[in-house]
């Protein structure tokens, strides 16, 4: 059962402790929208389908970028 808890700042946070996944915590502005993902989270944690997004949501373009020109550019065909 994930936790909701109001922060100083009036928003949501919801947070969901299950045995075999890492904690996982997201923030929102309105209380049913925490209560919404917490359901929809718990309910694929269950099912097998959760997939960690956290890392992937904290990605930049500009870090994207940089990947693409270190690992992919060198491969491509140099322009004449």
């Amino acid at each position: 059962m994930a936790t909701l808890v109001k922060t100083p700042s009036g928003t949501w946070k919801a947070v969901i402790r299950r045995t075999g996944f890492s904690t996982t915590i997201k923030t929102f502005r309105l209380k049913r929208d925490a209560e919404d993902w917490a359901r929809r989270t718990e309910d694929e944690m269950v099912r097998g389908l959760f997939i960690q997004r956290a890392p992937a949501e904290r990605q930049t373009f500009a870090t994207a970028m940089e990947r693409y020109l270190d690992e992919v550019t060198p491969t491509k065909r140099p322009m004449t």
